[in-house]
This record gives C-alpha cells, structure tokens and sequence, in this order.
C-alpha cells in the first residue's frame, strides 16, 4: 500500500495538476457550450466554474445597464450569458422586449426564487416577485379587484389627488423664486395618495407609524450600492451562507416594514363590517377573506394568511411610491431645463383649465401634458431594467432558443435611448408623441416605462 501510495504521489506533479484543470477547463467549457447551444450569442469560452461570465461584465458600472454595454456591442442586443448558477438573457430590442412581455408573456411570466427575493417576500407571497401559479392568480385578481372597486369612484380619486397637487403648488409659490429640491414634498404628495388607496380616506404622512413605513421604503430604494450588491449575491446560492452586511441591512429594513404594515390590517379587523363597501385595499383583502371563511374554503384561507396581506400592501408602496415621485422630479428637471416645452404645457393648461383644478375626464383635451409624461418616462427611465423575468417553459426568443428556467431581462433603457426607435433619442421633446390631428398618440410604439406586475394591474384598473 505503501509503495502503490508513493508512485500515486510521484505522479502528482506540478504539471500534472496543471494538465488536469486544464482538462476539467476544457470539460467545463464543452458543457457550457452543450448548455447554451441554439441560444442568442454570448461569451462562452470565458465561463468560469462557480463564476460563470462575471469577469466578462464592467464591474466598475454605476448602472446595471452600463455593465452589461461591452457585452451588447460585441454580441447584439439579445445575447446570453452566465452568471453565477444561472442563464440569462438580455433582451434589448423592441422585437424582444415585446415577444417576451407582451405575445408570449405567459411563456416568461415566472420569477427566480433567489434567496433575498424569497425570504424578503415571505416566501414568494407578494405579486411582483412571486412566482407564476395558482396563488399567484388569485392574488393578482384579488389585488385587482379591490383596486377597481375603489378606484372606480372618479370623484374620490380626483379630490384625493387635486388636495395633494393643491399642497405641492402652495409648497413652490411660497419659495418666492429661491433655489429649492421638492423632493420630500412629492414624496409625502405620493405617499398620502397611496396611503388613502391602500388605508382609508384620512391616513396620510402625519400617521407616525406610516411616516416611518415611508421612510423605511425610502431608505431601502435609496440604497441603491446595497440593492446591486444583493441583486448580484443571488446569482450564487451559497452566499446565503454567508454571514454578509448586505443580507442583513437588506433584510433589517424589509423586516422592519413589515412590522409596522401588521399593525393596520390587525387594527381594521376589530371594526371591519362586511355589510360595507370596500373603501380601501385593505376592506378589499378583508371582505375576500370574510367571503372565503364563510364557505369553509380553506385553500383559499391559506393564500389570505397575515403575511399575504403584508405582502400585498408592501406591493403597493413597493411599486408606486418611490417610482412615481422620482418620475415628478424627472418632469420637473425636464421642463426647467426646457422652458419652450414648459410654457407651450402651460398655455395648454391655461386654455382648457381657466382657473379650476384638472380632472380625469380633462385628459383627452391635454395631449400635450400626456405627451410631457410619456416623453419623461422615456428619456428619464425611472427603472432602466425592468423585473427580470424566468421562463416557465422551453419556448423562443427572436428565433432563438430559450429554455425553461432562464432568467431574461428586458433592457427597456436601451430600447428608449435607441437612435433607431427615437430620433434623438436623448433630448427630451414631448411633441414625438403627438400625432399630426394634434392628438397623444396611444399605445406609442418602442415605449416601456416601468414594466412590473403592480404597475401593469393599476394601469389597467384606471383606465
């Protein structure tokens, strides 16, 4: 045994060990290249075990879109790549993003399970990160179905919103013209609107538990270098053994949200009568919950547990809060720094309004405020990579292969800033979205602001 020990570790030479990862290189790559075969183009001899095509990504980007530049130059604008554990395609064309959103949504309606996404949402209990099933359809209609019955009310949601523009235009007369950031003041504008949709008429940002929620959610958005950093921990599942800060900061906040939403459906079940209209998401949650105890439905009991109900509130802050006020800032950035647009809005203002307050039946006579919003959305890409999407089956990509279990993100930045879909695509110019009759035109082609799940469902149940 000894001897046979002693010629084993004779041959055990510096190049012999050399040869063998040389080999297991070679073997890994063959592999790489079976995995990715009929796929969109991508690096593929710079995979790396465990790594896969990291050191292929611009590490050093500020923006996750700016990361994966190099790459689209080199291979196109759909190509594929690894990283870490998983498939991904990037999806950067119009034909793309639409096929995978829009034509074949259900193909790509799945989400990746990633351990901060799973953990951070209760395991998978919410709308945007849940995964794509039974309990997800129901949530989503249930989540709609509350929203439409409130939001059916017009004159509700005008005088929700009109008290809150009134306070912000109050907020910048009384600057007299002096250098000011309005961001706390949109902020709590959003805020107090969502807050009378998910709560009820009369909570807003002087609730101190809601004012710390907002904070809360605020801080988490805001955390932008934490936020990349989990995102990109996901991509390898062992990180989640690892005692990491950016896990538990993550995590801190998230749990420290869901705290404080427990309070308010507990506290509307000691006076929640399901005689009465629905009033707000959480009357919606509740009265779905009171139907389903009555007919002893104890499947659907289970899919309206507590941590349900959290998740769905957290959806709604989650998806409309921080976004739909930095879009506010972008509007603003935008028309100060091109006071031809600013004054044409204006006079369009002037001569349809007078002197009242706009509503929503005032939207057909505005095409050009509707236009300063889409062309904000556009230029100003509040979230320039939409939610990655997971494929729940094989199916195709731009006839390309995409098989089952592949994450695909849908590049809308680089379909907004396309010189081929915008002439001039970086200048901001909202009469690209009128049409000769003077009208918005609807449905604008190469067009996709903020694409999640929440924001898609209250798009539709407002229209």
């Amino acid at each position: 045994m000894a001897s046979m020990f002693t010629i084993l570790c004779g041959y055990f030479t510096l190049g012999n060990a050399l040869l063998i990862l040389l080999f297991l290189l070679l073997l890994h790559n063959q592999f790489v290249l079976y995995e990715f075969r009929r796929m969109p183009p991508g690096p593929r001899f710079t995979t790396l075990p465990v790594l896969g095509n990291v050191l292929s990504l611009d590490l050093r980007a500020e923006k996750a879109t700016e990361a994966f530049k190099s790459l689209r130059k080199k291979y196109g604008r759909v190509f594929s790549l690894k990283i870490g554990s998983y498939k991904v395609v990037m999806a950067s064309t119009p034909e793309a993003i639409r096929e995978m959103l829009v034509t074949k949504s259900t193909d790509y309606a799945g989400r990746r399970q990633a351990y901060s996404l799973h953990e951070g949402s209760l395991g998978g209990k919410d709308i945007v990160f849940g995964n794509y099933g039974p309990a997800w359809k129901f949530h989503r209609k249930l989540f709609t179905t509350a929203l439409r019955q409130y939001l059916s009310n017009n004159p509700l949601i005008e005088n929700l919103v009109s008290t809150k523009a009134e306070k912000i235009v109050q907020f910048m007369e009384k600057q007299n013209e002096e250098p000011f950031d309005p961001s706390n003041c949109l902020r709590n504008a959003v805020s107090d609107v969502i807050c009378g949709i998910t709560f009820e008429e009369g909570f807003d940002t002087t609730n101190p538990y809601l004012n710390k929620l907002l904070k809360l959610n605020v801080d988490l958005v805001g955390d932008v270098a934490n936020c990349q950093l989990v995102n990109f921990l996901d991509f390898f599942p062992l990180a989640k053994y690892l005692s990491l800060n950016a896990y538990n900061r993550f995590f801190q906040t998230v749990f420290a949200m869901y705290d404080i939403i427990r309070l308010f459906p507990k506290e509307r079940k000691e006076k929640f009568d399901p005689d009465e209209p629905v009033k707000d998401l959480i009357s919606g949650l509740l009265s779905a919950k009171h139907k389903a105890d009555c007919k002893g439905d104890q499947q659907r009991l289970a899919l309206l547990s507590d941590d349900h109900f959290v998740c769905s509130i957290e959806d709604m802050f989650g998806a409309g809060h921080e976004t739909t006020s930095t879009t506010l800032k972008w509007a603003i950035a935008f028309l100060v720094n091109y006071r031809e647009y600013q004054e044409d809005t204006q006079k369009q203002l002037d001569e349809v309004l007078g002197e009242r307050s706009p509503s929503l039946n005032d939207r057909p006579n505005l095409p050009l405020v509707q236009a300063a919003i889409v062309e904000t959305l556009r230029v100003g890409n509040t979230a320039p990579l939409a939610v990655p999407h997971l494929t729940i089956t094989d199916t195709t990509l731009c006839g390309y292969f995409i098989p089952k279990d592949t994450i695909v993100i849908p590049d809308t930045e680089s379909v907004h800033l396309d010189p081929a879909c915008w002439e001039s695509p970086t200048v901001f110019n909202p009469y690209r979205h009128i049409d000769e009759h003077g009208k918005a035109i609807a449905n604008q082609e190469n067009f996709y602001p903020f694409w999640s799940r929440t924001s898609r469902l209250c798009r539709r149940v407002t229209r």
